[in-house]
């Protein structure tokens, strides 16, 4: 069976994929799955946030729904500037406000932030499972290798990091919890 692991962007998903990768699994990381492509191509295992978008789509794949703290996605996403007012890459921003237009309402790039955490994660439909980022341990990583490749040797010791930004400006609940949505789905997926 094939994996795909989505999510918000800014939430492991490159991480993931260098966990499965060395578990024994070679997971791509957005090859097959961008705003141009929709799981083209020949794959086994993919880790990609723009695949949230297609998710009603995937009817071949174990999907996992990958997600991470609010607040440390937000302030993430603010040091890579994709919601501000000069996006480096526009094309991606204009993107993700065609499949999610609400983010444009935000009236600053932090809002723009907040509220694509909360459309972002209810694009994903059909997952077979949602992993927290911060509950991730070897075992869990392994169980995923295994569904692609029932052989594959697993990891006893997670990787590091990998794609990580500078901390950038801090983020308060107090600055983000009058977007619509935002504390109930943190409080859903066990974020408080």
């Amino acid at each position: 069976m094939r994996l795909l692991v989505t999510g918000t962007g800014r939430c492991g998903t490159q991480w993931i994929a260098a966990a499965l990768s060395a578990a024994g699994v070679p997971c791509t990381h957005e090859q097959h799955w961008t705003r141009r492509r929709a799981g083209d191509g020949r794959w086994s295992a993919e880790a990609s946030w723009p695949a949230a978008a297609y998710t009603p789509i995937i009817s071949d794949a174990h999907v996992v729904h990958l997600v991470r703290h609010p607040l440390a996605v937000i302030r993430s996403r603010l040091s890579g500037g994709l919601f501000g007012d000069r996006p480096p890459w526009p094309k991606l921003a204009a993107w993700v406000y065609r499949q999610a237009p609400q983010v444009r309402d935000g009236r600053t790039e932090l809002e723009r932030a907040a509220i694509h955490w909360v459309a972002w994660n209810r694009l994903v439909r059909g997952a077979a499972e949602r992993l927290r980022l911060e509950d991730i341990v070897a075992a869990d990583v392994t169980r995923l290798a295994r569904i692609v490749d029932p052989a594959a040797p697993g990891v006893d010791v997670l990787p590091a990091p990998v794609g990580v930004r500078p901390a950038g400006v801090e983020v308060a609940w107090s600055q983000v919890e009058h977007v619509p949505g935002l504390l109930d789905l943190a409080e859903e997926y066990g974020y408080r």
